[in-house]
């Protein structure tokens, strides 16, 4: 009960808060471990490629303006078999996804079994929003994640790990108070195979966890240039 206390509001605070942005998360702490049976759940401050719609001219297709900040992310996994684990990541402002961890080399987090570990994940989202300000928007997102993760556990409480990511999104909206003078009243952007790399340790037991993370990101937005970004992050976890 106490852990749904904390979780519950965390989880609106995440999730209610509009603005005009587009976030790609930089950072994954994904390990290569599945949870082996039961609950995971993970706190962590992500590096965040952000594009803010820019409707100068009276256009809709202009470049975003593109920058890097830090964000919060919840994510809940449940170990549903030994080496499958079913998940949510929640991030801040962003597309939520649901998908599944499979573990095909290795014994799962719980095992704390040293040796090398091999996994892959499969993600889905979609979302609706809205925000006021200068023009209201409303906006819905798509988003299509996949990793590949290996790692390393030299002892029961290290694990060293690698990771590729590619995922895409397509971000389609409507300006609600656009005046004659823009060329439309619809936006459309889409990022195709967006590349992450990422390293990084875990250090803990089975049951409470710290990640540290030094990731790349290479991503490109319909209308706007490609852009690199690197960033270190965190996440702290509890098993049950």
């Amino acid at each position: 009960m106490i852990g749904m206390n904390l979780i519950i509001p965390l989880i609106l605070l995440l999730m209610s808060s509009c603005a005009q942005r587009i976030k790609a998360p930089i950072n994954r702490m994904i390990s290569p471990e599945a949870i082996g049976y039961g609950l995971n759940m993970e706190y962590k401050q992500t590096g965040v490629s952000e594009g803010l719609l820019d409707f100068v001219g009276s256009r809709t297709d202009n470049p975003l303006k593109m920058g890097k900040i830090m964000n919060r992310e919840l994510v809940l996994g449940l170990g549903v078999a030994r080496t499958a684990d079913i998940f949510i990541r929640i991030p801040e402002q962003s597309t939520s996804l649901l998908g599944i961890k499979v573990q095909v080399v290795g014994d799962p987090s719980k095992a704390q079994a040293s040796g090398h570990k091999v996994a892959f994940t499969l993600a889905m989202g979609a979302e609706r929003d809205s925000f006021e300000g200068t023009y209201d928007v409303k906006l819905k997102s798509d988003a299509q994640d996949f990793s590949i993760i290996h790692g390393y556990r030299p002892n029961s409480w290290l694990l060293l790990y690698d990771s590729v990511s590619l995922t895409s999104y397509r971000i389609q909206g409507t300006v609600e108070n656009a005046t004659p003078s823009f060329n439309s009243d619809e936006f459309d952007y889409a990022a195709d195979n967006i590349l992450g790399l990422q390293g990084g340790m875990e250090l803990g037991g089975a049951n409470f966890k710290l990640k540290l993370e030094l990731a790349f990101q290479r991503i490109t937005w319909s209308n706007t240039e490609t852009k690199n970004y690197t960033s270190f992050g965190y996440a702290l976890s509890a098993g049950f």
